[in-house]
């Protein structure tokens, strides 16, 4: 009786010397953004690598310290205008954009960002820039600090969203799915939703185009219409606050 190996090729391992902390983080980037952080072990990044689990981390002490490096690495792409140069108001919008971006590109980062402390320069230079910004554009001190939280919450809800979204309509047949179901609500019961499937439809497909949509709205609310400086009508955002609670 003969017996057969299995047919599966070794797993390729890199050639010696050339493994480093930048290799190593490329990787964990793409075993992140494809498989989501709750697959992302030392073992996978070993494997991704082609390498043994100890010679990643000759480099890095845990998934840990690697998680915060990805992520202060990603937080590196998103663009921050000079300080001064500018309207103050088309700059925030350009980080907010960006940082939408930066999301929708690395989900990976969307992941990493919100569910760990914030560590390292490139989050806290975001954070100031944002601030600074804001302060630019004629808000107070409490203002601008309200803004800025109502700004990130948006951007990432937002991003957030879009991905798992996506995720779900790369499931066989889902989209379609979900369109007959839409197709066959009766008008009588859903008229406005029936009436504009095919708009609603076009919105949800939209990405940055309608986060823009939704973020000049916002930024209208919180800054004021073009031309204008500081919250609408000069009520601030905390002002506004204490009567809506009251």
């Amino acid at each position: 009786m003969t017996v057969t190996q299995s047919a599966r090729s070794p797993r390729r391992r890199a050639p010696r010397n050339t493994l480093n902390p930048d290799r190593i983080l490329d990787a964990a980037v793409v075993l992140l953004d494809r498989d989501g952080a709750e697959a992302f072990t030392m073992r996978a990044l070993a494997a991704q690598l082609g390498v043994g689990t100890m010679a990643v981390y000759s480099h890095f002490r845990s998934k840990e310290e690697i998680s915060d490096a990805v992520a202060q690495r990603l937080l590196g792409e998103v663009e921050l205008p000079a300080v001064g140069e500018g309207d103050a108001r088309e700059q925030l919008r350009e980080v907010c954009r960006s940082v939408f971006r930066l999301f929708a590109d690395h989900p990976s980062a969307l992941q990493l960002l919100t569910t760990r402390p914030m560590r390292g320069d490139e989050a806290i230079a975001v954070i100031d820039r944002m601030l600074g910004l804001l302060r630019a554009a004629g808000l107070d001190r409490t203002d601008a600090a309200r803004a800025h939280v109502a700004l990130m919450q948006y951007t990432v809800g937002s991003a957030l969203w879009n991905v798992r979204r996506e995720r779900a309509l790369c499931e066989d047949g889902l989209r379609e799915r979900v369109r007959a179901r839409l197709a066959d609500l009766p008008p009588d019961r859903y008229p406005a939703l029936t009436d504009l499937v095919p708009e609603l439809a076009t919105a949800q497909d939209a990405g940055m185009a309608q986060y823009e949509l939704g973020l000049d709205g916002l930024l209208a609310g919180l800054i004021g219409p073009i031309g204008v400086s500081g919250p609408i009508g000069r009520a601030g955002l905390s002002d506004r606050a204490g009567r809506s609670a009251r």
